[in-house]
C-alpha cells in the first residue's frame, strides 16, 4: 500500500512543474526538499531592504517561459528590458567604439560558427580545441565561465550548438526567486527532508527522509546531478552505471554573485550598466550597475576563478579590488554591505547550472529517459537545448509527470479524461 500515488524529491522549478501537473491529474503527490525553503537553485533574498536573486534571475526564453505568466499572475514586475550581454558592455569604465562593438559581434559569430561546424561533424571535443588563440580568445573564454560556469576547455563543442538561442531575457523587480517560491504556494512539500535513500523496483519507491519514510507507486528525483554524482543519495538497487556516468559527465559548473550596496550617490552611470572587469584576462567579472535599477552593483564570477575564491572566502574581496582599479578607492570606500553566494560548497547543488565535458553531450538524453516505470529524473540538466534555465527545468518537470501520468493511467491510477487533460 502506498502512501502517495507519487514522491516528488526537490522543490525547485522541476519539482514544483511536476506536482502542479501530477495534482491536475487527480494524483496524491508528497514533495520533499531538503532545505528549509521553496525554489532550489532559485532564491531571492534581502539586503539592506533590496531584493536579490542569489541564483536564477533572469526569465531566459521570455516569450514561453512559464514564469514570465506566474510572475504577471501574481502581480510581479516583469522587467521588459535586454541585457547588455554583447558588445555593448563596457570595458572597465570605458565605453567601446563602435568599432570595437562590430568587431565583437563579428568574433562572436566566427567562434560560433567553428563551434556548430565541429559539432555538424560530430565532434564533441573540448570547445577550446577548435578555437583559434587571437585577440577575441580572452574575452570569449571569460563569458565562457559566465554562460556556463567552466572553461572552454571542459565544456563540449555538441552541447553549446544545440543550445537554443534566448530571443528575450527579462528579470523580475521583486527577485526571480520569490516568483518561483510563489509558484510552490498551496503544495504539498515538505520542507527540512533530506532524502538519504531511495528503494525502487518496476512496482513502488520507498524513500528514506531525515523525517522518516514513505512509500510510493513511483518518484521524480529532481536533485541537481553533482549531488547524485557526490552519491549523497544511496539507491538501493544502484542506479544502473550509465545513469551514474551521466551524472558525472554533466555535472554542474560554478557560477558566484558579490551583490554589493554603494551609497548611490557614488554609484556610476545613470541607468542599469553591464561591464566586464578586464579583456586581457578570463580571470575577471562581470558587472551590473543598478540591476534592476536597484543602488547596487552585482558581480559575477564563473568557472574556477569562482570556485577558488568562493573556496578562500574571497569573492567580495575580488570584486571590491576590481572595482577600486576601474572606479577608484573612493566608490569602494562608499561600500555599505556586501553579500556573496557560495554555490558551490552548497550542500544541496554542489554547484550552479549543469554543463556537458567534452564528449559527453549525449549524456542529458539519457538522464531524461526513465530509469524504470517508478523512477525518473527531471531537472535543467535533463534539456537538451535550455539547459542551465528555470525554462528547461520547468519543461523537464512536466516531461517527466506527463510520461509518468501516462504509465500510472495504463495500471487504472488516472481516469483517462483526467490525464488527457494534463497531458497538454
Amino acid at each position: 500500500m502506498s502512501d502517495v500515488d507519487v514522491a516528488i524529491i526537490g522543490a525547485g522549478a522541476a519539482g514544483i512543474a511536476a506536482c502542479r501537473m501530477l495534482q491536475a491529474a487527480g494524483l496524491t503527490v508528497q514533495v520533499l526538499e531538503a532545505r528549509y525553503r521553496v525554489g532550489g537553485r532559485a532564491h531571492t533574498e534581502q539586503m539592506l531592504g533590496l531584493p536579490v536573486d542569489m541564483g536564477a534571475a533572469w526569465l531566459h526564453f521570455a516569450e514561453e517561459n512559464a514564469f514570465t505568466g506566474i510572475a504577471q499572475e501574481g502581480g510581479f514586475t516583469v522587467i521588459r528590458r535586454e541585457p547588455n550581454w554583447g558588445g555593448e558592455a563596457l570595458i572597465g569604465a570605458r565605453t567601446p567604439t563602435v568599432q570595437e562593438r562590430q568587431q565583437v559581434g563579428q568574433s562572436w559569430e566566427r567562434y560560433y560558427a567553428l563551434v556548430e561546424a565541429a559539432a555538424a561533424a560530430g565532434l564533441d571535443v573540448a570547445v577550446s580545441d577548435v578555437l583559434p588563440m587571437d585577440e577575441f580568445r580572452t574575452r570569449f573564454d571569460a563569458v565562457m565561465t559566465w554562460a556556463v560556469g567552466v572553461e572552454s576547455a571542459a565544456a563540449s563543442t555538441l552541447d553549446l550548438a544545440r543550445y537554443a538561442e534566448s530571443t528575450h531575457n527579462w528579470a523580475v523587480a521583486q527577485g526571480l526567486g520569490s516568483v518561483v517560491a510563489h509558484a510552490g504556494t498551496g503544495l504539498p512539500i515538505t520542507l527540512g527532508a533530506e532524502v538519504t535513500g531511495i528503494g525502487w523496483d518496476e512496482k513502488s519507491v520507498r524513500i528514506d527522509t531525515a523525517r522518516g519514510a514513505i512509500r510510493a507507486r513511483a518518484a521524480i528525483v529532481t536533485v541537481p546531478t553533482s549531488v547524485l554524482a557526490n552519491e549523497e543519495i544511496k539507491f538501493k538497487p544502484p542506479l544502473p552505471a550509465r545513469f551514474v556516468t551521466a551524472c558525472n559527465g554533466i555535472a554542474l559548473g560554478v557560477v558566484n554573485k558579490v551583490f554589493i550596496r554603494v551609497d548611490e550617490a557614488l554609484l556610476p552611470f545613470a541607468g542599469t550598466t553591464q561591464l566586464i572587469g578586464t579583456d586581457t584576462t578570463s580571470r575577471t567579472a562581470s558587472y551590473t550597475v543598478r540591476p534592476a535599477g536597484q543602488p547596487l552593483i552585482a558581480a559575477f564570477f564563473g568557472g574556477e576563478l569562482s570556485r577558488e575564491l568562493e573556496q578562500r572566502g574571497q569573492l567580495a574581496t575580488f570584486a571590491c579590488d576590481e572595482l577600486q582599479r576601474i572606479f577608484g578607492a573612493d566608490l569602494v570606500n562608499g561600500i555599505l554591505a556586501t553579500h556573496a553566494t557560495g554555490w558551490g560548497q552548497d550542500r544541496w547543488s554542489r554547484g550552479s547550472y549543469s554543463a556537458a565535458r567534452p564528449g559527453q553531450a549525449d549524456q542529458r538524453a539519457v538522464l531524461s529517459e526513465p530509469v524504470s516505470p517508478t523512477l525518473s529524473f527531471a531537472g535543467e540538466a535533463c534539456s537538451r537545448e535550455h539547459y542551465g534555465t528555470l525554462h528547461g527545468a520547468w519543461q523537464s518537470g512536466r516531461k517527466a509527470a506527463r510520461r509518468l501520468i501516462a504509465h500510472l493511467e495504463k495500471l487504472g491510477y488516472v481516469s483517462r479524461s483526467a490525464g488527457q487533460r494534463t497531458l497538454t
